[in-house]
């Protein structure tokens, strides 16, 4: 019993530090009365800038980040439709660009649909 216990937690740490070194993540988050974006990651040292889709951005947090952003201005920063955005961290261990996926239809566009019924 204790071996089975050790390997679920020796489990459940590999895989938070997994998840730990991957990509930057996203979520929707409330901001006031609408919705924002909320975007994080890891940097090896606190002091590496942050870019999103090229723009550089203030986070919070030291070598784990987040930074908050209100949807217009993922709108205005994003190509129509998009589906990631570009997150860069001016790191040394880990330079380069890494593309963070959006919440589902976050960028799409709405389709007004009609249905017309006629009845006998």
């Amino acid at each position: 019993m204790a071996i089975m216990m050790a390997a679920a937690a020796s489990f459940t740490i590999g895989t938070s530090n997994a998840m730990a070194a991957s990509g930057p993540a996203t979520k929707l988050v409330p901001c006031g009365e609408s919705s924002c974006l909320q975007v994080s990651g890891h940097r090896s040292d606190p002091s590496s800038p942050v870019h999103i889709n090229g723009r550089p951005v203030t986070v919070e947090g030291g070598k784990a980040w987040k930074v908050v952003l209100p949807l217009q201005t993922v709108r205005v920063w994003s190509a129509p439709i998009a589906r990631t955005i570009a997150v860069s961290v001016s790191d040394a261990d880990a330079p380069g660009t890494q593309q963070a996926e959006l919440p589902i239809g976050l960028l799409g566009h709405v389709t007004e649909l009609a249905l017309v019924v006629r009845g006998r």
